[in-house]
């Protein structure tokens, strides 16, 4: 009994032994598997690839339309298209020219938009893009432009890109108005003394009507100037003569309203009517559209036109094409200021814009402004405007140009700024419907013994009815 008593006393003890050299093994076993652990635990986990997107873009133009130095549209887009998709892989652009297979309209985003399926970006110019903005169709495109940016634009071209707060279009490019002369004319009648002179070529209202009372000879069929109210095209050419009286303001945009019946706007408009009065003009105004009015120019019957950049473009094209022969001289200048006024800055006509159709994906609308900041970077903004034969709106672009039609303007725009003739600035509404009354009121105004007062009056009446009547 004694011996078995001794027996489990040391079979005691060996277990306890046993277990204490066990209770090291089992608290060590992590500290010696830890550092392996340890890397897995400062991984980056992989990055997901953004969704593939796809931006529809549509901006006016044709199959074979052509770029001013003859580079199809579509070869100079698909290039640029590959360059950004080459760097956002996930990104596929669905590009299109719209707009001149329908006789220069927006036909073919209007049966876009009635079917559902506008396009995602559109590129126009403003006034075409700003009825979308009428039916609140548009993206506010503030998050595309950085401060940068923003700093860089032009005020007018800015100013006419916004409703209120909201930005709905950037543009691009502007076509300036300012005035032609027709040189030859002058030089043949020994009058290029009552012509204004460089480097400003700017000239008061008065120095006008004398030069334009100088060289108007019907007798010999050959006329002062033109004006034409028989559509609403080129309504900017004549708004733009407004630019000379700097106290007439046509709209209100704070009050939104137009204001184009005010005594300083009467006093423009009387001014204008006393070309009409004293036969200064091509007859006839009232039904004259662009493409009849074009022919006076052509055949060297009118001296003066307020279009500049647009006559420059088709006495090119007449020279080229041989129909004017032999060329004649011309030159550009500023529409006349009243005695006293700043030199009138120079219009901005048919700015060129982008607009975005309302999108119901955060993640695609995020990539379509990335890629309307990269449109509307400097060098690729100007490209654009120069393609059309216009001026890029950014003031940090570096471009110039040794073509008059393009470097005149420019210098005359950097140093007197520009000025909106279609009055876009701040309308609400319908601004397509207001055109037609200004329409309207201008083949009225050039009329035998016409009330200017009553008929500006007339029109603030009813431009102001449309667009107080917006939703």
């Amino acid at each position: 009994m004694k011996k078995f008593a001794v027996l489990l006393s040391v079979l005691m003890i060996l277990s306890t032994l046993l277990a204490a050299c066990a209770a090291p093994a089992a608290t060590e076993a992590p500290v010696v598997e830890a550092p392996a652990a340890a890397p897995v635990a400062t991984e980056v986990p992989p990055t997901e690839a953004p969704a593939p997107v796809t931006i529809t873009y549509w901006a006016f133009g044709s199959e074979g339309s052509a770029m001013a130095d003859g580079t199809l549209w579509t070869d100079w887009y698909q290039k640029l298209f590959a360059d950004y998709t080459a760097a956002h892989p996930n990104v596929t652009i669905d590009f299109a020219l719209k707009g001149y297979d329908a006789s220069g309209s927006t036909l073919a985003v209007d049966t876009a938009v009635a079917a559902g399926t506008p396009p995602d970006v559109y590129f126009d110019t403003k006034f075409r893009v700003k009825k979308y903005q009428d039916v609140k169709l548009l993206e506010d495109l503030t998050p595309a432009l950085g401060a940068d940016d923003l700093a860089a634009y032009d005020s007018a071209a800015m100013a006419g890109s916004k409703s209120g707060d909201m930005m709905w279009s950037i543009p691009a490019d502007g076509g300036y108005w300012n005035m032609i002369v027709n040189k030859t004319i002058f030089e043949t009648a020994g009058k290029t003394d009552l012509l204004p002179k460089g480097p400003d070529y700017s000239w008061t209202t008065e120095e006008f009507m004398t030069a334009c009372e100088a060289i108007n000879d019907p007798a010999n069929k050959v006329y002062c100037t033109a004006f034409f109210a028989g559509s609403t095209s080129m309504d900017s050419a004549t708004n733009e003569w407004l630019a000379g009286f700097p106290e007439c303001q046509f709209f209100d945009t704070a009050n939104t309203a137009y204001t184009v019946n005010s005594p300083a706007c009467v006093e423009a408009f009387t001014f204008m009517h006393t070309i009409y009065e004293k036969g200064l003009m091509v007859p006839g105004a009232a039904g004259l559209i662009d493409d009849t009015t074009d022919p006076f120019w052509l055949t060297q019957q009118v001296a003066i036109l307020g279009q500049g950049n647009w006559y420059d473009s088709i006495t090119k094209k007449g020279i080229a094409d041989g129909f004017i022969k032999p060329p004649f001289d011309y030159i550009f200048v500023q529409f006349p200021n009243k005695p006293g006024a700043p030199v009138t800055p120079v219009g901005m006509a048919n700015p060129d814009v982008w607009g975005v159709f309302k999108q119901t994906d955060p993640a695609k609308l995020q990539a379509i402004y990335e890629l309307v900041n990269y449109m509307q970077k400097p060098e690729i903004a100007t490209a654009i405007a120069v393609g059309w034969g216009k001026i890029p709106v950014r003031t940090d672009a570096t471009f110039e140009s040794s073509d008059p039609a393009v470097a005149e303007p420019l210098a005359a725009a950097r140093k007197f700024g520009s000025y909106d003739p279609y009055f876009v600035n701040g309308v609400p509404c319908n601004y397509n419907d207001v055109r037609q009354a200004w329409a309207e009121t201008r083949q009225a105004f050039w009329q035998d013994n016409a009330d200017v007062q009553a008929l500006l009056d007339g029109f603030v009446e009813r431009a102001n009815g449309i667009v107080t009547s917006c939703p």
